[in-house]
């Protein structure tokens, strides 16, 4: 398995040693604590640990009204700002759009 198909917090094995995905490109050795880059050449042997990526992506849920308020209060102070606000109000229906709630 390539190492950019790994969900961060899946832990895999790579040159002998166990590692789990911190980020898109790091990794973390399980036993040291030492990050590493992973090459994306590099083929990797998933190890078992499917409650941990289910955790992992139920912390990364958001919830859709808090985005939805916090975005409508950055709006609100962009109009303060911006003097001709055509421009503005386009790119957020464009926003409201992709995420399907206009």
């Amino acid at each position: 398995m390539k190492f950019k198909l790994l969900a961060i917090g899946q832990k895999f094995r790579y040159q002998g040693e166990v590692y789990v995905k911190t980020s898109p490109l790091i990794a973390s050795n399980v036993e040291t604590s030492h990050n590493r880059m992973i090459p994306a050449y590099a083929t990797l042997e998933l190890l078992e640990n499917t409650v941990v990526e289910k955790e992992i992506q139920q912390q990364e849920k958001l919830d859709t009204q808090q985005v939805l308020d916090a975005f409508n209060q950055f709006y609100a102070t962009c109009v303060t700002l911006v003097e001709d606000t055509r421009q503005l109000e386009v790119a957020r229906d464009q926003f409201l759009q992709s995420l399907g709630e206009k």
